[in-house]
């Protein structure tokens, strides 16, 4: 059985976190490394991550005074991280039972595959297995233009040396700015399940009315030589390094991390 680790980045999450480490526990691959780059933590939220730890003890629980920018967090994870396999587990997300197993199981089938990514529910309250269904089947020619991987995928840790890791100029699109690399440099694969449960509440940094999600799309449009939705936002995109990822102040991210 294949280590995993999540990329798990928490702040002001404690309405979701006996929720999230009650899905912990039902997942049925069990060499599970939790990696939760906690920013500001409660005494309750710790109190309830060291109980589950005492019995169950997967959680890799950094606590950071301050709020970091997400992709900070998040490449803190990968640097602590231990397992072969890496995915993203937001705390307000919640999985099926066998979602780590079932993408685990693909990658370890198939050798040349280097990420996996599924289908998922919408859904508009934190513990709800209904909701609108986003189905990425027949779409890998869309990869390297969208953000067809979704919030539920997994990847080899060593890909990370061909790809870098999480560019820390952008504060919520991080994700799809890795998932274009992805596409770019290696082979993804689909996966016919439900893999998760997507909480959209509209009060996400991503769904914010006055989100800079937009822009930092704009960034990675122009990045990669995709179609720009909204032009006007060009000449804001100035305040970002278009050509260059920025990680720790351009460190080599592969050499820091993997």
């Amino acid at each position: 059985m294949t280590k995993v680790s999540t990329i798990t980045a928490c702040y002001n999450s404690g309405r979701y976190l006996k929720g999230f480490l009650d899905n912990i526990k039902s997942q049925t691959h069990k060499d599970l490394e939790i990696v939760l780059d906690h920013n500001e933590p409660t005494d309750e939220e710790i109190m309830l991550v060291e109980e589950y730890n005492k019995n169950y003890d997967n959680i890799f629980h950094i606590q950071v005074e301050g709020v970091d920018p997400l992709g900070i967090s998040w490449n803190r994870c990968i640097e602590f991280s231990s397992g072969d396999y890496l995915c993203i587990w937001n705390v307000d997300d919640l999985r099926t039972p066998d979602s780590i197993e079932v993408m685990a199981k693909t990658l370890d089938e198939n050798p040349d595959v280097d990420f996996v990514y599924g289908n998922y529910h919408i859904v508009p309250q934190f513990g709800l297995t209904q909701g609108q269904c986003v189905d990425e089947t027949g779409r890998e020619d869309e990869l390297t233009t969208g953000m067809i991987l979704g919030p539920f995928f997994m990847f080899r840790k060593s890909f990370l040396k061909i790809t870098g890791v999480f560019d820390e100029q952008f504060s919520c699109c991080n994700d799809y700015d890795l998932a274009m690399r992805f596409a770019r440099c290696g082979k993804g694969m689909h996966i016919p399940n439900i893999l998760g449960y997507y909480l959209n509440e509209g009060l996400g940094q991503s769904t914010r009315l006055d989100s800079v999600q937009p822009l930092e799309r704009t960034v990675i449009e122009l990045r990669y030589n995709i179609r720009v939705l909204e032009p006007h936002l060009v000449s804001q995109t100035n305040e970002y390094d278009v050509d260059n990822i920025i990680v720790d102040d351009v460190k080599t991210l592969a050499k820091k991390f993997i």
